[in-house]
This record gives C-alpha cells, sequence and structure tokens, in this order.
C-alpha cells in the first residue's frame, strides 16, 4: 500500500523501522532472547518440585507435621507463593499451609499454570497424590498471545529506528536523489521560471519537479518527486482523459525524438482548467537509450481563451456583415423600385406619350409619390446613421400630436383602401392641444408603426389609439397601433429592434421594406423619453405602444375626439391655400440650373421676380449692384460656395435676409448654416409649401383660400400636336416634323431653342472625329446629345445618339455612319421654337 503525500525518505524510514520490530518480536516469538517472565516461570517449576521431593514424608502420618513445618516455611520466605499442599489422589488434603482450599482451582489433568503449579507424588511405582502451589499473577501483561513487554519494546524499537533512519537517510538520499544533484543556484534559476518543468525517469517516476509546476498542483516540490507523471488527470486536447501511451513524454521515451508544442489541459489545486504547450527532450541514459524526459509546460490558457473570443468575435462580425449585405441588398431592391417609376414615367411625358392631360397628372401623381418613398428611404438610412454615431437628437418645441397622427393616417388612408383593410384614428381619453416634443420625429414614429401593421394586415384593419398616461408629475401620450395581421412568435420579438437583423426574411422578400423603421422608431421614442413595446396573439394579430414624454399638462386644454375632429376639418380647407406676396426681387444662387429653373418657376408662381447666379462669386457681384428682397443660396457651389458668399455679404453690412439651401439634414449642419450669417434654411429636395413659407416670413407673404387661375398655353399647330402624342420611332419613320414637347411652354421653349441653335455645330464635330478616327471624341458627343435632347424635349434624338455612342465605343465606324446619318436626317426636320409660340422649320 502506497502512503500519499509522503516522500522517499520517509517511505525508507519506516520500512526499515518496521522491518527491525518485527524481528524482534519474531525473535521473542521463538524464545531466542530471555525475559523476566521465563525467568520467574522456570524459578517458580523448580521450587515446587523441590517442595514436591521434601513432601514425600506425608506419606506416612508422622512424617505429615514435618511436611507442613516445610511448607508453611515456604509460604513465609517467598512473597509470590500464596498457598501450598499436599492432596491424596482420592482428593483428601493431607499437608495445607494457608489458605489453600479457597485460593486453589482445580486443573484438568496435570497442567499447570503461572499461577498454579501442581506436581506428582509417587509411592511404588504408583502415583500416591500431588503436591499443589499457588502463586501470585507473574504481573506481565499479554495482547494478541504475546506479552505486552515485548510489545512495548517493539514499539520503542518502532520509533527509535524511524527518528533515527530518518535523520541518517536524509544525508544519504542526497547522494542518490537526483533533485538534489542540481546546485541550489540551478534549482533557484529553474523556479523562477513562469513555465512549469519536470524531469521524469524511464518508469514515468518525477525525479525533479520546478516551484511553477508545484504551485500550480498547490504542494511543494519534493511533494512531487517519486509521483507518478501520468497520475494529474491530464486531458486530451479534445477534452478527453489523455491515456498513458498517448502523452507526449511517453511518446519522446519511446521514440528518443524531441516533441514540440502539444497542447494537453490539466486542472489546478483549485480545479481550473488549464491548457498548456508541452515541450519534451529525451534524456540520453548510460545504455545510449532515453533515461528520462525533461517537459517544459507554457500555460497558454489565455492565448486559447482570446482564440475563442476572437474566433466568437469573427463569427459575430461576419453574421454581421451578412445582415448587412442583406440589407444592401434590399435596399439596392428598395430604391430602385421608386425610381424605376420616377425615370419610367418621366421618359414618358418627356417623349409626349401621354395620350391626355390626365393621364399625364396620373404620371406626375406617381412620379411624385415615388419621390416621396425615396426620400423616406434616404432619411431612414441617414437617421440609422446618426443613431449609430450617437449623434441622433431630438427637439422639444410646442406640437399638436392629434393633428400629426391624423396626418399620417390621413396619408396612409390611400393604401388602406388599396389593400382593401380599414385603418382609423381614435381618441381612448381626452388629448392634450399641444405638448413638448419633436413633431417631426412623433410623425416618423407613427408612420413607421401604422404603415407596418398596413403592410402585414391582408383582412381586417388596422386602428390608432392615443391616449394619455403616466402619472400626474410625469404624463406620456401611448399610441396603441392595433392591427389583425400575422403573428410575431414571441421568440422573434427582440430581433424585430435590431438593425440589419430580421425576424424572417422571408417577410421582406415579400413586403419589401428597409427593415429600419421599428429600430428608429424605437431610438426616437427612447430619445422623447418613452419606449416601444409589442404584444401579438395567434389569430388576431399584434399591438405596438410607443410613449413618450408630454412635458407638463397642467393649465393646457384637453381636446376630446369631436374637437380634435373640427381641427382635422381646418386643416384639409388650409390645405386648399395658396401663397399671395407683395413685389419683390429675389436672387436664386444654385450651381445647378434645374434646380434654379424650379424655385425661379416656383417663386414667379407666387408673384415674386427672381434673377439667377450659379456661384458665390456671381451673387456677391449681383448683390453689389442690385438691391434684392431676399437671397436663396446653395450651400455647395463651385468658385465660391454659400458659406463664404454668406460671410462677404455680411462683411460688406448686407442685412438682405439670406435663406439656405442645402442638401446637408444633419443635425448640427443648421448651427454652421445660421453660424454663418443665413437667415434660415430649406433642405432640398424642396418643400413648395416650406420654401414659400419661410419667404413669407421675412417678405409679409400670406395664405389665400382658393387655387390660382390655370395659365392658358396657346395652342399647338396640327403637325407638332401629332409629333408630341407619337413616340419618336413614329415620327422618324413617317418622315413628319421632329418637334420639342416643349414647344409651346411658356417659360421652357426657350432651352429648347437653344438646344437647336448648338445642334449644327455638335453635328458637324461628330463629323470631322469619325472622320479622323477619333472614336472617344464621338462616343462623348453622342453622349452628350442622347441627354440633351431628350431634356429639351426632343425626344427623337435620343435612340440614334445612343446607337452612335455605343458604335463609337466599339471603334465601329461602318455602324457609326449609319446613326450618324440618321441624325443628319432629323436635324433637317427639326422644328425650332419661335419666340411667341409658333413653330417654324429649322
Amino acid at each position: 500500500m502506497k502512503l500519499k503525500g509522503f516522500n522517499t525518505r520517509t517511505y525508507l524510514s519506516v520500512g526499515l523501522s518496521f522491518l527491525v520490530a518485527s524481528i524482534l518480536l519474531a525473535g521473542a516469538f521463538f524464545g531466542l532472547v530471555p525475559d523476566r517472565a521465563s525467568a520467574l516461570r522456570e524459578g517458580r517449576t523448580a521450587l515446587s518440585e523441590l517442595a514436591a521431593a521434601s513432601s514425600t514424608g506425608a506419606i506416612n502420618p508422622e512424617g505429615a507435621p514435618r511436611v507442613e513445618a516445610m511448607l508453611t516455611f515456604m509460604l513465609e520466605r517467598n512473597k509470590d507463593l500464596r498457598s501450598a499442599a499436599v492432596r491424596r489422589a482420592d482428593g483428601t488434603l493431607v499437608v495445607t499451609a494457608g489458605e489453600h482450599d479457597k485460593i486453589w482451582r482445580p486443573l484438568a489433568g496435570d497442567r499447570s499454570t503461572d499461577e498454579q503449579i501442581q506436581v506428582p507424588i509417587w509411592a511404588n511405582k504408583a502415583r500416591w497424590g500431588q503436591l499443589e502451589m499457588a502463586f501470585k499473577p507473574t504481573g506481565v501483561p499479554t495482547a494478541f498471545g504475546m506479552e505486552m513487554p515485548w510489545l512495548y519494546l517493539a514499539g520503542f524499537m518502532l520509533v527509535a529506528c524511524f527518528s533515527s533512519l530518518y535523520f541518517y537517510l536524509a544525508r544519504m538520499l542526497r547522494h542518490l536523489d537526483p533533485s538534489q544533484a542540481v546546485p541550489g543556484r540551478v534549482r533557484a534559476a529553474l523556479d523562477t521560471l513562469a513555465e512549469g518543468l519536470l524531469v521524469i525517469d524511464r518508469k514515468h517516476t518525477i525525479v525533479l519537479a520546478n516551484q511553477a509546476f508545484a504551485t500550480l498542483m498547490g504542494v511543494p516540490p519534493e511533494r512531487l518527486l517519486g509521483r507518478q507523471a501520468g497520475e494529474f488527470g491530464w486531458l486530451a486536447p479534445d477534452g478527453a482523459p489523455l491515456s498513458k501511451d498517448a502523452a507526449p513524454w511517453s511518446t519522446a521515451l519511446r521514440k528518443g525524438e524531441l516533441q514540440r508544442d502539444c497542447m494537453v489541459h490539466l486542472a489546478d489545486s483549485a480545479s481550473k482548467l488549464h491548457t498548456f504547450k508541452v515541450n519534451c527532450s529525451p534524456i540520453s541514459g548510460g545504455d545510449g537509450k532515453p533515461g528520462g524526459v525533461l517537459i517544459s509546460f507554457d500555460d497558454v490558457t489565455q492565448l486559447e481563451e482570446n482564440k475563442v473570443e476572437l474566433r466568437k468575435a469573427k463569427e459575430e462580425a461576419e453574421a454581421a456583415n451578412r445582415a448587412k449585405s442583406d440589407f444592401l441588398a434590399n435596399m439596392s431592391h428598395e430604391i430602385r423600385t421608386p425610381m424605376n417609376a420616377i425615370l419610367g414615367f418621366t421618359e414618358v411625358l418627356k417623349r409626349g406619350w401621354g395620350k391626355s392631360e390626365r393621364e399625364a397628372r396620373k404620371h406626375l401623381d406617381t412620379i411624385h409619390s415615388s419621390g416621396k418613398h425615396l426620400i423616406e428611404l434616404i432619411n431612414d438610412i441617414l437617421d440609422l446613421s446618426k443613431v449609430e454615431a450617437g449623434r441622433m437628437e431630438v427637439e422639444r418645441i410646442d406640437c399638436e400630436p392629434h393633428l400629426v397622427i391624423r396626418e399620417v393616417v390621413k396619408v396612409l388612408q390611400a393604401r388602406a383602401r388599396e389593400k382593401g383593410v380599414t385603418l382609423a384614428f381614435e381618441a381612448a381619453t381626452p388629448l392634450p392641444a399641444k405638448i413638448q416634443s419633436d413633431p417631426g420625429r412623433l410623425r416618423q414614429i407613427v408612420t413607421n408603426l401604422a404603415g407596418n401593421a398596413l403592410k402585414f394586415t391582408e383582412r381586417g384593419g388596422v386602428r390608432v389609439v392615443a391616449r394619455v398616461t403616466g402619472t400626474r408629475t410625469a404624463p406620456q401620450l401611448a399610441i396603441d397601433v392595433i392591427d389583425t395581421g400575422i403573428c410575431i412568435p414571441a421568440d422573434k420579438v427582440d430581433k424585430l429592434f435590431r438593425a440589419f437583423v430580421q425576424a424572417d426574411t422571408s417577410v421582406t422578400r415579400k413586403f419589401g421594406g428597409t427593415g429600419l423603421g421599428l429600430v428608429l422608431s424605437r431610438n426616437f421614442a427612447r430619445a422623447l423619453g418613452g419606449d416601444i413595446v409589442v404584444t401579438s396573439e395567434a389569430g388576431k394579430g399584434s399591438t405596438f405602444t410607443a410613449t413618450i414624454d408630454t412635458g407638463p399638462l397642467a393649465g393646457l386644454r384637453m381636446l376630446d375626439p369631436a374637437e380634435a375632429a373640427r381641427v382635422e376639418e381646418e386643416v384639409a380647407a388650409d390645405a386648399q391655400a395658396r401663397w399671395e406676396f407683395p413685389a419683390r426681387r429675389i436672387l436664386v444662387v444654385d450651381d445647378g440650373p434645374e434646380n434654379r429653373e424650379l424655385v425661379t418657376l416656383v417663386l414667379a408662381e407666387a408673384g415674386l421676380t427672381t434673377e439667377e447666379a450659379e456661384n458665390g462669386q456671381i451673387a456677391v457681384d449681383m448683390a453689389a449692384r442690385t438691391a434684392y428682397d431676399a437671397i436663396l443660396m446653395d450651400m455647395s457651389m463651385p468658385v465660391m460656395d454659400g458659406y463664404t458668399a454668406t460671410k462677404v455679404l455680411r462683411g460688406r453690412g448686407s442685412k438682405v435676409p439670406i435663406i439656405a439651401l442645402t442638401a446637408h439634414a444633419m443635425k448640427g449642419f443648421e448651427q454652421e448654416i445660421l453660424a454663418a450669417g443665413c437667415t434660415g434654411y430649406v433642405t432640398k429636395p424642396i418643400d413648395i409649401d416650406v420654401l414659400l413659407g419661410t419667404l413669407a416670413e421675412k417678405l409679409g407673404g400670406r395664405r389665400v383660400q382658393g387655387a390660382p387661375a390655370p395659365v392658358e398655353e396657346q395652342p399647338v399647330a396640327p403637325s407638332a400636336s401629332a409629333a408630341i402624342a407619337a413616340p419618336a420611332a413614329s415620327a422618324v419613320a413617317d418622315h413628319s416634323p421632329v418637334v420639342s414637347r416643349l414647344a409651346n411652354h411658356p417659360r421652357l421653349r426657350s432651352a429648347a431653342r437653344k438646344f437647336a441653335a448648338r445642334l449644327d455645330e455638335q453635328l458637324a464635330a461628330m463629323e470631322l472625329a469619325l472622320r479622323a478616327g477619333n472614336f472617344p471624341e464621338l462616343a462623348a458627343l453622342a453622349h452628350w446629345l442622347k441627354g440633351a435632347g431628350g431634356t429639351v424635349g426632343y425626344d427623337a434624338y435620343t435612340v440614334p445618339a445612343r446607337t452612335l455612342e455605343g458604335c463609337a465605343k466599339a471603334a465601329d465606324a461602318s455602324g457609326a455612319r449609319v446613326a450618324l446619318d440618321e441624325l443628319h436626317g432629323l436635324a433637317k426636320r427639326m422644328v425650332v421654337p419661335e419666340e411667341e409660340g409658333a413653330v417654324a422649320a429649322a
């Protein structure tokens, strides 16, 4: 049996001590060593035999007194003798000394003991009787059939031998212990190493362990000596127990080769699992075979844990990238959908394919709604970027929540009717006429929630219910959007509010959308002091509840549902109003001619006089010569941008209102614009009502009921009218005049005249490029014609110009010749608008 936890010196000391004690006990058992008990026993036996020889006189009656006197004398002289007697064979006592009859206990046969000895007395060769002598006990204790003094002696020898041998072997084993053969300075150096070290012999017995490994095991280094290297519970890299043969040190002993970077696991004394990179170097023995192995243990637990964390982070990053890739793919589809409608119906209108004014109006409505949808998509992306950058800001201004909600419901009514479902607004409690919040963000929240509800509701309807909740000191506005649509599984509710992650990607493929609405809405709601929660029940639908802080409600007027309905009617009537301005002169500054043209047209409809500048430098020069009543200033332009131009004007003392036109919608840009000296700003795309309302504050404009009188367009010549209604291809095939769709527009016909004046020059340049084989120049000129012709209403040039561009890029001279000849033919039939709207052949 091996004693756990003891070193070699203890094993040897205990073994040798037990060996000495066992030999001593064996000698005593076989009587090889004299002792007091044996001597005492022999003395009593001799005394009894002597008394028996002297007691033969008791055979005759006259000799009995003499025998009695002798026994009495012995009793007096021997303190261990208690009584003595001579007894006939028939049991009759002849002579007694002491209280023999009380002390003596009959013995079986002729047996004697240490306390009672009986010796037979013979007469004429016949047994006459016996001498009986009773002694006191010897006083020697026994155990396990042995006398206790021997056991005491064995114990003494055991202790004495162990102590002596322990200290003796301490000196002897120093010469035999390999660990002690290592010089102290070398051992100290090994103990300073951070990695654990072991030296084992051929039998895998540890003969050296440094402090690092001993600390890991929670014992002193010397306690590890003599133990087996495989007994510590090693684990393989996969976590399975490491067998003895599979251990790297076993391989090193078996093959006699260095084993590098072997991975194993081991639990320390605190049961914490460590990962080690093990190197095993064989130690040559005297016979040329490995006599042992030097094992080093490099603890790489932290590195392995870092690897795991990095692997998890990598997987999460890849999942995020996949989610964003899916998101971008979805966004590409979402953006292309309205863009296709915008570009497609714009092309239809450009080519004059509209069959009637009603159909043209329908196409314009489609373009307008698609443009608004596109702006909403872009705003969602911009809002998400602000949220992720930590730059999202909200306002705290007076707003009318019931109007905001009703406006959203009104806008979404058309979508609800298209799907055949209902959409209604209800007030569950009286609503405050005004609250302190951000009306824009509130509108986004309600639009996203109600729009989603409509998207996923095929039957039934959607209710938007507003109510006041919270406490008297902390009131909140709660908006419940209740639908009868698809149920949301409980395990997927959390995914609804995670950017780029959708509860079910098939839903996005089926219903569309960016997947950002709920993410942004929750961020907006939380920024406004509330939150968004959702409940869903199979077969009944879902309820999204948004809450926002209202600010103090004390003293505010509360509206019941009927009052809110009347306010909506007032708002609807106000939507039919138009703007009127006194005579004012406006400078429109923008590097984009289309933007200048649009703004100029809008301001002219409102009765304002405009002038244009294409950059800030021109605007500064014009403002120095002319006194304008207001300046609309684009902020991003070449030569001189709007910021610089505004600062220059303010530096010259100009007090004229300067309204910034900017495509930047991020919070914080308004501060930069106002710091430059602007009076206000309007974001692009331009909202006409916002633009006119902003100017009205500065110029004294007002809203009046009723629509302005329609602009009467001059009649178009029959031949031109036919050209506008038919596709360009038909015009070419029929050899009819090529007429611009803008020929009779009172304001845009001039652009068509400018194009016609330049066309001959561009066609001549194309001829020179083709003859010189300068195909890049020819492609560039054809590209200009392809876009410019359609822009000014000459759609007939688009197809042949596109063909010419393709042939030029392919260096196809013959194909380019055919396309260019077709363009020359179109130019000969082109009709140029005249100043007063009549048409004339070019």
